[in-house]
């Protein structure tokens, strides 16, 4: 068998949870039932089931703003997954001592490119092979959440598949913002409830712009700022949100309705020096 029996002789680890499932369909609970009979003692906390559905990129931001949050030896599974069924991979990155378990299909590559220590990956495909029963549309339930089980009780990646370069994972062209001299080519990942609009750009990746501007979709200055007060109320800026990523922010207003923007727009922005 596949999945070796552990004993827990370890202390148990960690799951974290991201999934385009939502809370109407009994997907998220089936997901945690397995879980539960599987690893009953180990914590299971939910990061979001509201990634809209289908949408990678949102996942991989919701995953890479929030590894870094859990235990040290955590597994965090994310789970959106348009090729279910396909032969696309499962993949594992260890980050320092924790797994973060995703489909093969872009999703990942937020977090590989925010670490700074050494990574590892893994080729786990073969976990579609382990449980008796396995539904074409249903991985989440019938393979993701039993592989994340046993990884939690002290199953070890290369146990179950072969190391991997971590730079042959599927990448996306949301993934990296293209930089040039007072230039930047940047996508939204995430539209946060306050209407704010996280940028696939980090902290530092533009200097202290002067003169900043966003010229599309929409045009019109931007303040550089640091709080979200230091922009006078109703007028707009870009700066570093809570999640690590910039974000373009209207104070007290939704910079979404603001620019009319959408998850996956590119945006451009310039500026003098």
């Amino acid at each position: 068998m596949i999945f070796t029996p552990k004993k827990e002789t370890v202390p148990p680890r960690t799951i974290g949870l991201i999934t385009d499932f939502g809370l109407t369909d009994p997907y998220v609970g089936q997901v945690k039932a397995v879980l539960a009979r599987k690893a009953p003692h180990c914590p299971v906390v939910d990061i979001s089931h509201e990634v809209e559905p289908f949408n990678v990129a949102q996942a991989g931001f919701f995953l890479a703003a929030s590894f870094e949050h859990f235990p040290e030896d955590a597994v965090i599974l994310s789970v959106v997954d348009p090729g279910v069924g396909t032969d696309r991979r499962i993949a594992c990155l260890e980050i320092e001592n924790r797994l973060l378990i995703a489909p093969d299909n872009g999703l990942l590559t937020l977090a590989l490119n925010r670490c700074w220590s050494d990574v590892r990956a893994f080729d786990l495909s073969r976990a579609v092979d382990a449980p008796k029963k396995v539904s074409h549309t249903f991985h989440g339930r019938d393979v993701f959440a039993p592989l994340a089980a046993w990884l939690a009780l002290g199953g070890r990646p290369e146990s179950l598949g072969a190391e991997i370069d971590p730079a042959g994972l599927v990448s996306c062209t949301w993934s990296a913002p293209e930089i040039t001299d007072r230039r930047a080519h940047c996508h939204v990942l995430h539209i946060d409830r306050f209407g704010n609009c996280v940028l696939n750009l980090e902290p530092g990746s533009l200097g202290t712009p002067q003169g900043l501007a966003m010229e599309s979709p929409a045009g019109g200055p931007l303040a550089y700022a640091v709080r979200y007060a230091d922009m006078p109320e109703g007028e707009p800026g870009l700066l570093e949100g809570s999640q690590g990523f910039l974000e373009i922010a209207v104070n007290q207003r939704s910079a979404a309705k603001r620019f009319g923007l959408s998850m996956g727009d590119a945006v451009e922005l310039a500026w003098e020096a």
